[in-house]
């Protein structure tokens, strides 16, 4: 399953690793769509939500804010956010914030 946007981006599902790759750019002209993707996935799936960000080439604090959001949304039901692996420009961007510990990184 995938779906692509008119923006920079594109998120698919990997079933044989139970993992969803986000690729492109996530900023503050496409990071609700982003999260409603994303929500929508959580909603129709079980357990701990895995992501691979290493095709991800930037995200800006609005990207950074949804997956805050969904790490909450997530963890009211007992469930969590975990981010297998970045790019080195998101790696950057995760440092300088100090939230790479929230998510496993």
């Amino acid at each position: 399953m995938a779906e692509e946007s008119q923006t920079a981006w594109t998120a698919s599902l990997d079933q044989a690793r139970g993992m969803v790759q986000i690729e492109g750019e996530v900023d503050f002209t496409n990071s609700l769509e982003v999260r409603d993707w994303l929500r929508r996935h959580c909603q129709e799936s079980v357990g701990d939500l895995r992501l691979d960000l290493s095709r991800l080439s930037y995200i800006d604090s609005s990207g950074l804010a949804v997956l805050i959001e969904l790490r909450k949304f997530l963890k009211v039901q007992n469930r969590s956010v975990r981010i297998e692996s970045v790019s080195n420009q998101v790696q950057k961007l995760f440092d300088l914030t100090q939230l790479g510990e929230l998510f496993g990184i």
